[in-house]
């Protein structure tokens, strides 16, 4: 086995790339600072090939994409995203259609070409789409990267049903707060620690590899978002999109 893991250099992409390599399977790494994948490079105990990407930018994916027809990695998981907080026009268009590059058309590019590296290699293998819990929702104060994951979420489904018969599987991973950077990011800034109710990244990570071992085509980690998911349905959108709204600024207070 071959593993591909986008976002590698930090929070859940690092963690998931040490528990592979804890498994001896080598990897095929990429992110977007070089001397963080040389360095990540170095520490893990298996053969590892890497790949400075900006997945924003189509000339960086092009050179991702003939890797992957290069080696025709068994497992690939789209793991390299990112969100903003706060209200759509508090953040420049530029950004908002990077979250629309990054973890939309990064990912579906990648899970086509990947698939059909396999088919024409005539391998079983996995993908593995990380999207989120927020993507069952629709999120103010959260708009673009929930809508993203949202699409990521549907459209792995999918191509999981068509692709089935060729022993290809793309599942959809949909964690929720995570011990990682995200918020820091997501809040440019403002919030300087995750939350103290999100899940640990050797959890995360292992949920993930849990998933990849059972084939399980959608998979919510934290039981608090299942029961959040669950309510949802029941009670009425303009409810629940106010909540999500506010929901924002309480988890970042907290």
């Amino acid at each position: 086995m071959v593993a591909l893991v986008t976002g590698a250099t930090s929070g859940l992409g690092k963690s998931l790339c040490q528990l592979l390599a804890s498994k001896n399977i080598p990897l095929i790494i990429t992110g977007r600072n070089e001397e963080e994948l040389t360095n990540l490079k170095q520490t893990l105990p298996v053969h590892v090939v890497s790949c400075k990407a900006d997945l924003s930018k189509s000339e960086d994916r092009k050179r991702l994409i003939a890797l992957i027809h290069e080696y025709t990695p068994d497992l690939v998981v789209n793991n390299a995203g990112f969100g903003l907080y706060g209200d759509a026009l508090s953040h420049t268009t530029e950004e908002q259609m990077d979250i629309l590059r990054v973890d939309g058309n990064a990912v579906l590019e990648i899970t086509l070409e990947a698939a059909r590296s396999l088919k024409m290699a005539g391998k079983p293998g996995t993908i593995l789409n990380i999207s989120s819990a927020a993507a069952f929702f629709v999120f103010p104060k959260f708009s673009v990267y929930s809508a993203v994951k949202g699409f990521v979420k549907q459209v792995s489904i999918a191509l999981d049903e068509e692709m089935k018969p060729l022993g290809i599987r793309v599942l959809t991973a949909c964690p929720g707060q995570i011990k990682t950077a995200f918020r820091i990011h997501a809040s440019k800034g403002v919030y300087h620690k995750p939350s103290r109710y999100a899940m640990c990244l050797k959890s995360a990570s292992e949920h993930l590899w849990h998933q990849i071992q059972t084939g399980k085509q959608v998979y919510i980690f934290d039981a608090r978002y299942r029961v959040m998911i669950l309510m949802s349905r029941l009670l009425p959108r303009s409810l629940v999109q106010k909540f999500l709204g506010n929901f924002v600024k309480e988890s970042n207070d907290g």
